[in-house]
């Protein structure tokens, strides 16, 4: 996908060493090379995306496909680029290439005092449906799980 000077692309291994800074600067226990090489090995059922702005890496996103479920796990944006549209764009695109692989709900978990998150995904039309305790083991925080219904949420659309 092509937004002006911005493209969002399948990850590859040579986008590691961007996605890794990227990862650093934005989570306090980032994710390691070894976890995203598995998580491109996955194949079909893994969707892996890079935004690239001006050629350089300035967001990623990460999730999963099985079935009728989008499994989010990881989206970031570099500080210097948030509020640009970027992290919605990169929601989006994951959201489009589960839905081609047959997913109509979309879950994922988001620390609990994020509110920018909380925000984020909740502007994006997700919904706290549980709480898991203690899911991040790094800090003991709590993780809300959030869902997106896309059966839902289209139902209910006026078209314009």
């Amino acid at each position: 996908m092509i937004m002006g000077r911005h493209i969002i692309r399948e990850m590859n291994i040579s986008d590691l060493p961007g996605v890794l800074g990227l990862e650093a600067v934005s989570f306090p226990t980032p994710w390691t090379e070894p976890m995203f090489r598995a998580q491109l090995g996955y194949g079909d059922i893994s969707v892996n995306l890079v935004l690239l702005d001006g050629g350089e890496i300035a967001g990623y996103a990460t999730a999963l496909t099985v079935r009728a479920e989008i499994h989010l796990l990881s989206i970031a944006v570099l500080p210097g680029r948030r509020r640009r549209g970027y992290g919605r764009a990169l929601l989006d695109e994951v959201i489009e290439r589960g839905v081609s692989r047959g997913g109509s709900r979309v879950f994922l978990e988001v620390r609990e005092g994020n509110d920018g998150a909380m925000a984020f995904y909740s502007g994006a039309g997700f919904r706290v449906i549980g709480k898991r305790e203690g899911y991040y083991v790094d800090t003991s925080d709590d993780a809300f799980v959030m869902e997106l219904d896309l059966e839902r949420e289209n139902n209910g659309r006026v078209e314009g």
